[in-house]
């Protein structure tokens, strides 16, 4: 490990301790140091990968998103450390909602992707007016009312229950929270910024038999807080047959999800990057 390897992660862990006393400072900081420790390495992501995504960017563009792309993984080590060890307590008051949020209302689908400061999710979704599942893999902290955590973890007949438990969840009226973008079962390919995607079948499915809408959910760091964006509802053609219908759904998320990132590039996170890097040129 190179001395400045060695320096970076030093500094990240006393950051770690500072965030238990001033989390806004730490969160500024640690979005500092992994801007210059990219900036430094040039590596994950390098300008060249993040060209490799948004061929649009000239080469000066792409650095300034490379960095900020370390500085958003820095920051979000850091809350995922805080909330690991506390919970979401120290993390509600960064949160910054909308008001589109506060008016959503259930039965709802909220999916959505691995991009910006996805794990302050967990807090917003507390905010939700009606009681929620929340659908993942792995727990990184006990859930708080009105919020429930179904694992996705295991194999095919785990996640028949946990997708079972979401169905019935939105028959009783409530809110369903599900990352579009990780696959545990059959998946859906669909075209994005140029490439091909897979998204899980199970929210759209989900969509489709209980005719319940889905909204992309998004976080994203603003200074030392955390903006909730929310989507429109997403469309498929009501006459299609259901795979076609649910095919044409999880392309909508998908054209949501490239305005998203065309709109701010850095929000791309580090393991949806190299999802795309794996994948070929669409066509």
């Amino acid at each position: 490990m190179s001395r400045a390897r060695q320096a970076f992660d030093a500094l990240e862990k006393g950051l770690a301790g500072l965030a238990e006393r001033r989390p806004r400072l730490a969160l500024a900081s640690a979005a500092a140091a992994g801007h210059l420790r990219n900036r430094l390495s040039r590596r994950w992501p390098s300008p060249q990968q993040v060209r490799t995504l948004f061929p649009g960017l000239d080469e000066r563009a792409a650095e300034r998103v490379a960095w900020s792309i370390g500085g958003i993984e820095a920051r979000n080590r850091i809350l995922i450390d805080r909330i690991r060890m506390a919970g979401n307590g120290p993390v509600a008051p960064l949160i910054r909602t909308r008001e589109s949020f506060s008016a959503l209302r259930p039965p709802l689908i909220l999916g959505f992707f691995h991009t910006g400061a996805m794990q302050a999710l967990s807090a917003a979704i507390e905010r939700l007016p009606g009681p929620v599942l929340a659908l993942r893999q792995g727990l990184l902290h006990p859930p708080r009312p009105p919020v429930r955590i179904e694992s996705t973890e295991g194999d095919g007949q785990r996640r028949a229950a946990a997708f079972q438990s979401a169905l019935d969840h939105l028959g009783a009226g409530g809110f369903v929270v599900v990352a579009l973008d990780v696959v545990p079962g059959p998946g859906l390919r669909v075209p994005c910024l140029g490439r091909t995607i897979e998204l899980a079948r199970g929210p759209f499915a989900m969509a489709r038999l209980t005719g319940t809408p889905l909204l992309p959910l998004a976080a994203r760091w603003r200074g030392g807080e955390v903006e909730i964006e929310t989507g429109d509802p997403l469309a498929a053609p009501p006459a299609a047959a259901p795979e076609a219908w649910e095919s044409a759904l999880a392309a909508a998320a998908a054209h949501w999800l490239e305005r998203y990132l065309l709109g701010s590039p850095a929000e791309v996170g580090l393991s949806l990057l190299r999802a795309f890097l794996r994948t070929g040129i669409e066509g």
